[in-house]
């Protein structure tokens, strides 16, 4: 049976409030600020256990470190900045619709959006 710790209730309030994917390293941030103590290792362990219990899912892009965002049943766009490198996640506006014209006899299973700019932030 799974003990639902201060820690793991640290951990998966900081990624569902948090409104954008998350490295571990950032979560570990957010988190030490109401558990100085924590370990970087207990991070990954609970990341794990809320991956396998499907409440996180991981988002990688190519050239940018793995990063984690709440499973709310959404579909979601993501913007990263090219100034600070922060993901954001955006509403889906696609309507589940390729944003190209897929040729003939390929077929089609799934697909994602990735914008680039600058947030509001850096911008």
């Amino acid at each position: 049976m799974k003990r639902n710790t201060k820690q793991a209730k640290v951990i998966t309030e900081v990624i569902r409030s948090a409104g954008r994917p998350l490295t571990p390293s950032e979560i570990h941030e957010f988190a030490s600020q109401n558990i100085s103590q924590l370990g970087i290792a207990t991070i990954y362990r609970h990341l794990k256990a809320l991956c396998e219990s499907m409440q996180v899912v991981g988002v990688d892009y190519p050239g940018q470190p793995p990063r984690y965002e709440w499973v709310d049943g959404k579909d979601k766009v993501h913007f990263t900045c090219r100034s600070c490198d922060k993901l954001y996640a955006l509403a889906d506006t696609t309507k589940n619709t390729p944003p190209a014209k897929v040729p003939k006899g390929f077929n089609v299973q799934g697909f994602e959006v990735m914008l680039y700019g600058m947030c509001p932030e850096c911008g």
